[in-house]
């Protein structure tokens, strides 16, 4: 990742002549550059299947798999009463309690859209504007990327079209608030782009701090990176002598602060839950994940990868491989032309991306799916950190978009002087990586709309006259057997009667959930506030604890014998004996 900005003052290389004054149709051109690269990653989107999912009234495609947890995380959350942590559901997960934070619900978005869940519909998500935002965002820092060494608004737009058709972020539509990428690149541009002295030294990590903040509002993973590299942002600050190291020290402990005390206030904390979880050491990136597809390519052939590891899936497209070939090739026949090259300011990004690729290959490292290392015992002494990032596949992230940048950065500078060769080939990159990656992959592509929603008028009786509905035993995922149409189903008519749920789908819970699984109801344990609906095993235990049962939509459901309400009643209609 090389650039062609002027220097700072540590820099060896002489100042470049000062441009000519752009014309106002030149200026307006590169006003607009970073805008059109922005429309063309929101258009990639579309492309992916995102028309579906941007309408903030339907909600039925994000009721769904992993996509279900953060939207009940945050439909639970608008009924929840205001505390602290902000982002705290006591209602959802009811009597543990959990956060948004802690259902991957995008916890900066919820706080922000709380205050005005008055004016809000009832079916309302983010989910969509902001995966939507995402990938303009991708489009839009992409040409601010290039413009560190090229003004050309169409080498911008190109560039920024190529970034945003990167095939790790179109395949991680699955996780809807691991979609921000745009972060990371953000984050280069920070590294590459000039810093002549300490106030603009001072913008740049204000800007970095901002990203890290973002990140930690929006999922862990992200910040994990992000800080990390932030911190390097510093230190390639203080190599260039623009701020001292004293200075450098400072903002690294600023940042990394400032991101615990938001994990805190959001609620990553909350609720007594274990914040690790099995799996690392499976949840990783191979040794081919930059040039291995994984069927996402049309173009090149899938290399084989062990069970789970998709989630270090970092291929970086054929496209973007064409350029890291031209970019190679180009280096060896036009290396004067890279004389002058400001390195210093790529080094400690380029540093921490690898530090971070390492971490992804995990303690098992693997060529195509074969152990060729075991790193266990090195990371023995942080299982309590590795448990807690388990898919460390994902920290691939950085190291994939830089190589895209750097090949990308690398051939426009090695063809300055002819721009013709410049465009034409980012031009025929683009469209092999547009035509290489597979849109029918995403995610909005293959998962269907539509959930099971209880349609019964019988369970409107429960609102004012109960205050829980619970699942007998409680499902939750990964933790107890689950059910999830029946949990979405019951979870949906909990949240629109104002109800909590016991039941749900959680990325992290408390240990005594566990005990819950397959309880059984005994005598005098019925609360009579409560709502069950139970599986038909439990039943008879049920009606000897003095329940009063019945069928509705084709689901047993009992309260306590001694209610009368018209739920109740309803109950008496189709009973159960």
């Amino acid at each position: 990742m090389m650039t062609s900005s002027p220097p700072a003052a540590s820099d060896s290389a002489p100042p470049e002549p000062a441009p000519t004054p752009p014309d106002a149709a030149t200026a307006l051109a590169h006003r607009w550059a970073p805008w059109a690269a922005a429309a063309g990653g929101l258009a990639w989107f579309l492309w992916l299947g995102g028309a579906r999912a941007i309408p903030p009234t339907r909600l039925d495609w994000a009721v769904r798999e992993d996509w279900a947890a953060g939207t009940f995380g945050w439909l639970f959350y608008r009924n929840a009463p205001w505390g602290l942590p902000l982002t705290s559901t006591p209602n959802q997960l009811h009597p543990h309690g959990t956060s948004v934070a802690l259902t991957d619900g995008n916890p900066l978005l919820a706080v922000l859209f709380k205050p005005f869940d008055a004016l809000l519909p009832p079916d309302f998500q983010y989910f969509g504007l902001w995966l939507a935002l995402g990938f303009a965002l991708m489009g839009w820092f992409g040409a601010k990327l290039v413009s560190v060494v090229s003004d050309r608004p169409t080498h911008q737009v190109l560039g920024g079209l190529l970034l945003a058709l990167a095939p790790p972020m179109a395949a991680r539509l699955g996780h809807m608030t691991l979609c921000s990428h745009w972060l990371l690149v953000a984050m280069m541009w920070l590294h590459l782009r000039a810093t002549p002295d300490a106030r603009a030294a001072k913008r740049s990590l204000l800007l970095a701090a901002g990203l890290t903040a973002v990140g930690a509002g929006t999922h862990p993973y992200l910040v994990a990176m992000l800080a990390p590299l932030a911190m390097a942002l510093s230190v390639r600050l203080a190599l260039g002598r623009v701020i001292g190291w004293g200075q450098a020290a400072l903002a690294s402990a600023g940042i990394l602060l400032l991101d615990m005390f938001i994990f805190a206030l959001f609620g990553y904390f909350v609720g007594g839950s274990h914040l690790g979880a099995e799996g690392f050491g499976q949840f990783s990136s191979d040794l081919t994940t930059l040039f291995n597809p994984q069927d996402w390519s049309r173009i090149l052939p899938s290399l084989p990868v062990a069970r789970r590891q998709a989630e270090g899936f970092g291929y970086i497209g054929a496209g973007a491989l064409l350029l890291v070939l031209l970019a190679v090739v180009g280096s060896a026949l036009r290396f004067r032309e890279l004389r002058d090259l400001s390195w210093r300011r790529a080094v400690p990004f380029t540093v921490a991306a690898l530090l971070l690729a390492l971490y992804a290959l995990s303690s098992r490292v693997t060529w195509t799916g074969q152990t060729v290392m075991d790193l266990g015992a090195v990371y023995e002494p942080f299982s309590r950190l590795t448990s807690a990032f388990r898919a460390s596949g994902r920290f691939i992230w950085p190291l994939s978009y830089a190589v895209m940048g750097g090949a990308l950065l690398l051939w426009l500078r090695q063809w300055r002087d002819r721009a013709w060769v410049r465009t034409a080939a980012l031009a025929v990159v683009v469209a092999v990586q547009a035509y290489d990656v597979r849109e029918d992959k995403s995610e909005l592509r293959r998962r269907p709309d539509g959930f099971r929603r209880l349609a019964a008028p019988e369970w409107a009786e429960m609102k004012g006259h109960y205050k829980h509905l619970a699942l007998f035993p409680p499902q939750v995922q990964w933790v107890c057997p689950y059910n999830e149409p029946l949990v979405n189903a019951a979870g949906y008519m909990a949240y629109r009667l104002g109800l909590t749920f016991n039941s749900g789908y959680v990325t992290r819970t408390p240990p005594s959930i566990a005990e819950e699984c397959n309880a059984t109801m005994r005598p005098g344990g019925l609360d009579a506030d409560t709502v069950y609906v139970v599986v038909r095993q439990q039943v008879g235990n049920f009606l000897r604890a003095g329940a009063r049962c019945g069928v509705l939509e084709g689901l047993p459901v009992c309260v306590a014998g001694a209610r009368t309400d018209a739920f109740a009643q309803a109950l008496g209609r189709t009973p159960l004996r």
